[in-house]
């Protein structure tokens, strides 16, 4: 009787170890993927987050050697200074993390860049205000969707950080669009 307890009750347990081995291989493979997607969003936060940073700098450079107006001149001074904090709060909150700040802008704000080194006077005031409306707005999407959905502390931390100053920004921007 044991003997053929042994025979029946064997391939029941194979069975089992066969379901549970499937079981154990298809929640690695979820963990492996969900792994994979909070790295691509934690590289895509890194990424478009440096180069907000990077374009506000380099058009608000632009802007204290082109603009004749003290409003614009203000805000472009206070936005190189606060966008170097940022960036730097940003490499700090990025180490560890397997993503890398961008030093180079994508092509379209390269694009928009360089449209803006195009233009002077008021065009150039205008544009410039522009931009960094739009600019501020993205971050603004950025750091909130960040704050909601994002996996890393320390950048979770710093998205939090980042959405009243940009926040201000983003308004003060808003502010000089309508003069």
């Amino acid at each position: 009787m044991t003997e053929a307890l042994n025979t029946t009750t064997t391939p029941g347990i194979c069975n089992v170890m066969r379901a549970v081995s499937i079981g154990v291989v298809g929640l690695v493979l979820s963990i492996t993927s969900a792994s994979a997607r909070d790295a691509r969003d934690e590289i895509d936060f890194v990424t478009r987050a440096s180069i907000g940073n990077l374009v506000a700098t380099a058009e608000s450079r632009l802007a204290l050697d082109r603009t004749t107006s003290p409003e614009v001149r203000a805000f472009a001074s206070q936005l190189v200074q606060a966008h170097a904090a940022a960036e730097a709060a940003l490499q700090a909150a990025a180490a560890g993390s397997g993503a890398a700040v961008s030093t180079t802008p994508d092509a379209d704000h390269q694009a928009s860049m360089t449209a803006l080194q195009g233009k002077s006077g008021r065009d150039f005031d205008e544009a410039y205000v522009a931009d960094q409306a739009e600019i501020h707005s993205n971050a603004l999407t950025l750091y909130a969707d960040y704050m909601l959905l994002g996996d890393n502390v320390k950048l979770e931390a710093l998205a939090i950080k980042m959405i009243p100053i940009t926040q201000a920004q983003f308004k003060r921007a808003q502010d000089l669009a309508k003069n």
